[in-house]
């Protein structure tokens, strides 16, 4: 598995990232690295920086021994910074007073430029709550029920028996879009001619009606994270209104809010000259030093599941304003804060466009996440005490779980530290001391330090796929091959190690480990083809102990 579809995977399997990246190849890859040092921070009160404990695992805390709250939250920030696992913005709001804001890291690049607090970040999937809001303002004007089938909207759209309520808690068993656009639409060609072949929601709709992919289970059977569903929302918004979405949602949300600078992405070639603080999204190569851009996408101009520009302090009035009536009434406002409902009656995690949760003090949590393109952004709501926190990253964070010491200095506890992704340490050694060196230190941090790192088949693949983009060959077939030996019962770790191979020009062997992920899973995504493509090539391949 490639290494965008692989962080597709992980992404999914926590429910609640709708980032979604097709295979980046070298050319994607490379588009654009440099280095940079720095460090910019701002806080409302003086923070002072304490030393932390070196341990790096989840479980364990650190004391904080700074003078203030404020101060401990940008401690706390600045460590992650330090560690690399944080570049972005952060606020934090305590019985509906802010306490916190800070800006830690770059914003953009070439030339290189310091985050502000104005700086705008694409929300990903924190968007969703957004277009959900769009939903429940038609319904209280009487434009649609939430029962209603969305073919009342969408007529075209070849599956019957699926309701708006569906949509919104994502139990319609929908199939991801993402998939049948990766298969069907011209996804390189929009690095080259954006204009024609970014893709947007009536190119999104069309493939679904052409091609029709099955539905994964009955309506309300189940619940399964949809981005389809959300981006078919965005429509029946547009349609039930008689507006475009971008303008409904203006009119409608921002407008009311006093969100002067938060905006639906709509790809046009001006758009980006009407965000003038508009940040960028770019990831971290292996060996932790150079960078490059990851804010292209052929996606781009798909909303409702994700779409939406905005700041700190406009999320800050976009929480204040969830507390009051003005957008809708109170009695709306708590249907979405509560969890949908299966045909057998047992309860889902989800609401209208935010995931329920509960605090350490036992009181109920609205929150989401989102991600796309090089963002993660995290928005946590303590609603019975009125407390939020925010987090706007733009470096291609795998720390998902950043905010949890943040959530943890909120209720006066040491907050606890993310642990390393083994690829990050190990990527290092490859890019230093080479391949072998690489794979001992490995064995060596397993067998003595277990829970200080990220263990799984995932991190082994990331780093592979970073080394083959990189066009170092021979290092990712090592990582790859090491992959096989720690995890034997996955097709997917055998389909990475073939597609190295079949760049170093190994076909046979390639197609040997194709022939193995078929064996495990004949239904693994792209596996025919690479199977047809090469026996029909028939390529004999050179020799190899592979």
């Amino acid at each position: 598995m490639s290494r965008a579809a692989e962080l597709e995977t992980r992404r999914s399997g926590d429910g609640e990232i709708g980032g979604r990246r097709e295979r980046e190849t070298t050319k994607n890859l490379l588009m654009k690295i440099f280095k940079v040092n720095g460090l910019k921070y701002t806080a409302i009160l003086l923070l002072t920086i304490s030393t932390f404990a070196s341990c790096m695992q989840m479980q364990n805390r650190s004391e904080i021994t700074t003078a203030t709250k404020a101060d401990k939250y940008g401690a706390y920030l600045s460590e992650l910074h330090a560690r690399g696992q944080f570049n972005g913005n952060a606020l934090i709001i305590e019985n509906g007073e802010m306490v916190f804001q800070g800006t830690f890291g770059i914003g953009n690049f070439d030339p290189v430029d310091s985050l502000e607090l104005n700086s705008v970040f694409r929300l990903g999937s924190v968007s969703k709550q957004f277009t959900a809001m769009g939903i429940m303002i038609l319904k209280e004007e009487g434009k649609l029920s939430y029962d209603q089938d969305i073919r009342a909207f969408i007529p075209e759209l070849p599956y019957p028996g699926i309701t708006i309520r569906h949509l919104l808690h994502h139990t319609s068993g929908l199939p991801d879009y993402s998939r049948i656009m990766n298969e069907h639409w011209k996804t390189d060609l929009a690095y080259d001619d954006p204009e024609k072949f970014i893709a947007g929601n009536e190119d999104i709709l069309k493939m679904l009606v052409v091609y029709q992919p099955p539905v994964h289970f009955k309506p309300g059977e189940k619940w399964e994270y949809s981005n389809t569903g959300y981006n078919l929302l965005a429509t029946i918004v547009s349609r039930a209104s008689g507006e475009p979405f971008h303008k409904y949602l203006q009119e409608q949300i921002f407008i009311p809010a006093g969100m002067a600078n938060t905006s639906v992405y709509h790809y046009i070639p001006s758009f980006d000259e009407q965000m003038p603080n508009r940040v960028f999204g770019f990831g971290t190569k292996f060996n932790g030093v150079d960078r490059f851009s990851t804010d292209a996408h052929y996606l781009n101009a798909a909303y409702g599941e994700g779409g939406i520009y905005s700041t700190l302090e406009d999320l800050m009035k976009w929480d204040n304003i969830l507390y009051t009536d003005v957008l809708v009434s109170a009695s709306t406002i708590e249907e979405a804060f509560s969890p949908g409902t299966l045909n057998n009656g047992d309860k889902t995690d989800y609401g209208f466009g935010w995931f329920i949760d509960t605090s350490p003090n036992g009181k109920k949590v609205v929150r989401h996440m989102g991600g796309w393109a090089g963002f993660l952004i995290n928005i946590y709501r303590e609603i019975e005490e009125n407390n939020c926190i925010i987090t706007l990253t733009n470096n291609n964070s795998r720390y998902f779980n950043m905010d949890d010491g943040l959530i943890d200095i909120l209720h006066n506890q040491p907050p606890k530290f993310p642990r390393t992704f083994i690829a990050d340490v190990i990527g290092k050694k490859v890019q230093n001391e080479g391949i072998t060196a690489a794979i001992a230190y490995y064995q060596k941090l397993k067998t003595e330090q277990p829970d200080h790192y990220i263990f799984n088949e995932y991190e082994l693949n990331f780093l592979g796929y970073e080394l083959l983009g990189d066009q170092k060959i021979d290092e990712a077939i090592g990582i790859f091959k090491l992959n096989q030996e720690e995890y034997p019962q996955s097709a997917n770790v055998y389909d990475s190690y073939g597609d190295a191979l079949l760049a170093q020009g190994d076909t046979a062997h390639a197609l040997s480990n194709f022939k193995k992920v078929e064996a495990i899973d004949s239904t693994f995504f792209g596996i025919k083809k690479k199977i047809d493509a090469l026996e029909a090539n028939a390529i004999p391949g050179k020799a190899s102990n592979k």
